[in-house]
């Protein structure tokens, strides 16, 4: 929730002076208003705010009040209103700035989002607030690396902030940075502000990286009251689960996993189902079109490293981007944006799936994405991509962006659902919480990049997760050849070893899948 912009407390006048110092008055009625606020008399607060507002319309402390009932009270196109007239009276408040930003968020408006926040930090660099905001809507759009330079930087200026950690902790871990990732967590563990998001991050990280007890850790995290609880007992339980699973403890580790996904599993199932019959159409309409390439052109390669979830897409981008001249892009919304920006250009009603694209504009969207590419790839002349959802856009992204070119992943279909049923996700996946559900995913996707191989073999190179952890030089040697980059003389980096990890568990899943 964004601070409240901090207003002298003022006693209140006697009644024979009320008329006499009006500005006063009106001082002492936004103290109220805001007080009311906070004790949730929102109504009470707002009628305060607008009867203030109808004697003064440019009272800036008035106006950023009722913007901020509004957000309390989730009506945020009223919020935006207000917060928009208390900027018009007051442009540099770093407050209201930071607060529009938030709405922005809720009406899903991240790129103005981004941009209102980064002029809040602008006008207030040192405020931990608007960087955490600002982490959190560049996290939003998967664009790690400022958010964990935004994260960092608030949690520099004050490391009580748990949010703050939490945030940075999470995005190093989303970057591959996992031994930053756990120094960060477990500070925050030693220092009393763990809880149960911190705990179920570590959960997920390689067990050789963690050095706290998080089943034990669990048990002192205090469960929080009210409408929390069905969400602290779901990640209580996959949190449990990989503890479990660390100590050999197989049979109760599959028990916490059941039960953790089951409550997930049952609200999700109609969306997971509208997902899988979406997948298959795709499929469908694929098979029988011939798929061209655009070729290569000036400037930098687009190298898209696709697989399923838990497939291994940040251990080949980690080894890959070893390589001379690439730069690692993560899951960035690079194509999203430049389809949504298309779209909106026409005239067109929004949307970010490349399919849904009239062929005539993909003249228009191939300029937004090669000029997003060369500000986000710099001098590197490759810059890689690991969004697993745009497998759904291979054949439009081939056709229409020149030096693009795809690395397509397959790993052990048990071990890849073993993996997915074992991670709780913050947004989307509603196939994750279902083990045939999984199954149908998975084996999707692997058609899927089997179909593209074939009909892209000029511009395609599958590899399994296996050989790259057992050669990754002769997968950097792949990749280099792919996108026409020298192979370094040095030996790539260690890769973790992750094979296998359902061996265990593979009577529970055969037993489950029927």
């Amino acid at each position: 929730m964004p601070e409240h912009r901090p207003i002298p407390s003022i006693r209140a006048p006697a009644a024979a002076a009320e008329t006499a110092d009006p500005l006063r008055d009106a001082a002492t009625q936004v103290h109220l208003a805001e007080e009311l606020r906070q004790q949730k008399k929102f109504d009470r607060a707002r009628k305060l705010c607008e009867t203030l507002l109808a004697r003064y319309p440019g009272y800036y402390a008035a106006q950023f009040t009722l913007g901020l009932i509004f957000i309390d009270r989730q009506q945020y196109s009223l919020a935006l209103d207000a917060l928009v007239r208390a900027l018009m009276f007051e442009p540099q408040s770093w407050q209201a700035l930071n607060a529009l930003g938030a709405v922005y968020m809720k009406l899903g408006a991240h790129e103005m989002a981004a941009q209102t926040l980064e002029r809040a930090a602008r006008i207030k660099p040192d405020e931990p607030t608007v960087l955490i905001a600002l982490g959190e809507v560049y996290r939003d759009e998967l664009d790690f690396e400022r958010a964990r330079e935004a994260f960092r930087k608030a949690y520099a200026l004050d490391d009580s902030i748990a949010v703050a950690g939490l945030g940075l902790g999470r995005c190093c871990a989303a970057l591959g940075f996992y031994e930053e990732a756990a120094q960060v967590l477990e500070r925050l563990m030693e220092r009393g502000m763990g809880s149960i998001s911190v705990l179920g991050e570590l959960a997920e990280l390689p067990r050789q990286v963690v050095s706290v007890d998080v089943e034990a850790a669990l048990a002192r995290i205090p469960r929080p009251a009210g409408e929390n609880q069905a969400s602290f007992a779901s990640i209580a339980a996959f949190v449990r689960a990989a503890a479990l699973d660390r100590r050999g403890r197989h049979r109760e580790a599959w028990e916490q996993l059941v039960e953790a996904n089951r409550g997930e599993r049952d609200a999700r199932q109609q969306e997971a189902a509208a997902m899988a019959h979406m997948e298959q159409q795709n499929l469908a309409q694929l098979r029988p079109r011939r798929l061209t390439v655009a070729g290569d052109a000036s400037g930098p390669k687009s190298l898209f490293i696709l697989g399923a979830s838990r497939s291994g897409k940040t251990t080949v981008e980690a080894l890959v981007s070893t390589l001379p001249g690439i730069k690692p892009g993560y899951e960035n919304p690079i194509v999203e944006n430049a389809v949504r920006r298309t779209f909106l250009a026409a005239g067109l009603p929004p949307a970010r799936r490349f399919e849904m694209l009239p062929l005539p504009l993909d003249e228009q969207c191939r300029a937004f994405y090669r000029q997003d590419l060369a500000r986000r790839a710099g001098p590197a002349r490759v810059f890689t991509n690991t969004s697993p959802a745009l497998i759904h856009d291979v054949a439009r992204i081939a056709a229409a962006f020149p030096g693009a070119r795809f690395l397509f992943i397959k790993r052990d279909v048990d071990d890849t659902m073993f993996r997915i049923f074992s991670r709780l996700y913050l947004a989307g996946n509603a196939y994750s919480y279902d083990l045939r559900a999984i199954r149908k995913h998975v084996a999707w996707y692997h058609e899927m990049i089997d179909m593209f191989a074939g009909k892209l073999p000029e511009v395609a190179r599958v590899v399994a997760y296996e050989d790259v952890v057992s050669d990754p030089a002769a997968v950097v040697s792949q990749a280099a050849a792919l996108c026409g980059l020298p192979v370094p003389s040095e030996p790539p980096p260690h890769v973790a070893d992750d094979r296998g990890c359902s061996h265990p568990y593979r009577q529970w899943i055969a037993a489950a899948l029927g």
